[in-house]
């Protein structure tokens, strides 16, 4: 009977990840009660005990247990499971013992080496992700590390923890390891620290038709730009990576159809930035047995080839559409199919793209944060600043990330702004910043924004050599 607790997990687990989870959201539920116990000294030997000796096993043998389950009191001998049975006498000590074991060698193993995807539930144990900052900043000037922020939860003082957000099925998180050190090594190097990123605004982008608009119904879809062609974003993103950028970012519905760069991207390799948010479309497509689907889509391109996408989640409202007004706001028609959140990750980085209006509702912001996203992509198409920075500015503060919005050229003004970034500075008037340009009219085509340097001077203005400011 006292191994009988942790058995029952063992035995329910898919494998040590999933078995992981779920001690960690049993431990989450009962979170104030084991805190309580870790503040007693007895308490806290026994789950030590238990960590000490379970965190020594390699990821290998727990997949063995897992599969296996009756042979975990032959594996682990007298020792553990009479540490086990003094635990389970203040259940659930018994369970945080073995989670912060696994949270060692296990886990380690794991989360060091996985080149796949892990989607992430409540209770996931979810490793820091934390990269170098440059030596030129002061620490005394960076938003505060991520082991103070996180130094009194259950796992303290590991570099883990608990995932609190719930997968409800209509929003997924997934960590996609894929493309790991391609990602570090772009989200910073030792000779540049954290990457330069250029935001893009082509003419003509606040130039739009649109293919419908139900005035019954409230609603439209089908917004496509009737200017920027794809002869100047090209020359835009050639720009950008002349002038250093390792990121570029083109703004919300700056394109024909979502995969409208794939063509050109190909072609190209290594003539722009390494990493691309291809702005967003409008776009129809089917559905897995649910219809059409209606939808607003990013495409992500690493080395010219596309590796995830993003696709919006909070519809716009608006009373103004390509230069009629409305009485009753119009809703964009997104349909309301499961989304899911791909961040493209290694050990260091953790890079996501929310589009527009994503960003402004409650759930989104808080998820990114929760998945540890300290590189935030944002194509936008909005004519008012709302309520952009406070998800930009927890970036910048909970995750020492840095986020930044490209949005569309209304007119040749920038207003009300063509970039919004954040960065990981405490001063609060050097860590966020919406601007419109350089003060010159025409405004500028694209923002080069040094992340390692504080604001507004981390942003730099650029404007092609045919277009002189006036």
């Amino acid at each position: 009977m006292a191994l009988s607790s942790f058995m029952g997990y063992l035995e329910a687990a898919d494998d040590p990840l999933d078995l992981a989870r779920r001690l960690g959201e049993t431990c989450l539920r009962h979170e104030g009660e084991l805190a309580e116990l870790m503040g007693q000294p007895r308490s806290r030997k026994e789950v030590e005990r238990l960590e000490l000796w379970t965190g020594q096993v390699p990821y290998s043998t727990w997949e063995g247990l897992v599969a296996r389950p009756g042979e975990f009191e032959k594996r682990f001998g007298a020792r553990v499971t009479g540490a086990l049975r003094r635990a389970r006498t203040r259940h659930p000590m018994d369970l945080l013992g073995i989670l912060r074991g696994l949270c060692h060698r296990p886990l380690g193993e794991f989360f060091g080496g996985v080149e796949g995807q892990v989607a992430l539930d409540r209770g996931l144990p979810l490793p820091f992700a934390v990269r170098p900052l440059p030596d030129r900043i002061e620490p005394s000037e960076l938003t505060t590390a991520l082991a103070t922020l996180n130094n009194a939860n259950l796992l303290e003082p590991l570099p883990f923890d608990l995932y609190g957000q719930t997968d409800s099925g209509q929003v997924k998180v997934v960590l996609e390891f894929a493309h790991r050190d391609e990602i570090d090594e772009l989200g910073w190097s030792e000779k540049a620290g954290l990457p330069a990123i250029a935001t893009l605004h082509p003419h003509g982008g606040g130039d739009y038709e649109v293919e419908r608009v139900d005035e019954k119904a409230r609603s439209f879809f089908g917004v496509h730009p009737k200017g920027a062609g794809l002869e100047e974003v090209e020359a835009l993103l050639a720009e950008a990576k002349e002038a250093g950028a390792r990121v570029a970012v083109l703004p919300e519905l700056s394109l024909a159809a979502p995969g409208g760069l794939e063509e050109m991207l190909a072609r190209r390799q290594g003539d722009f930035p390494p990493l691309i948010v291809a702005g967003s479309a409008h776009d129809s497509v089917a559905g897995e047995g649910k219809g059409e689907l209606r939808v607003n889509e990013s495409r992500v391109y690493l080395a010219g080839k596309f590796v995830t996408l993003a696709r919006k989640h909070h519809a716009f409202k608006t009373d103004e559409l390509a230069g009629k007004s409305y009485e009753e706001p119009l809703r964009e028609d997104l349909t309301r199919e499961p989304k899911t959140i791909m961040v493209l990750a290694g050990g260091q980085t953790r890079a996501a793209v929310a589009i527009c209006a994503d960003l402004i509702g409650k759930r989104i912001p808080s998820l990114l944060v929760d998945a540890g996203v300290n590189l935030l992509l944002a194509p936008s198409m909005t004519p008012d600043l709302g309520s952009f920075n406070p998800p930009l500015t927890d970036i910048a503060g909970y995750c020492q990330g840095v986020a930044v919005v490209s949005n569309t050229r209304w007119d040749d003004s920038g207003e009300p702004f063509l970039c919004m970034c954040a960065v990981p500075r405490k001063d609060p008037a050097q860590q966020s910043a919406a601007m419109a340009g350089d003060g010159e009219n025409p405004a500028p085509t694209m923002a080069l924004i040094d992340p390692n340097k504080p604001l507004p001077q981390a942003v730099e203005w650029h404007r092609p050599p045919s277009q002189p400011a006036s």
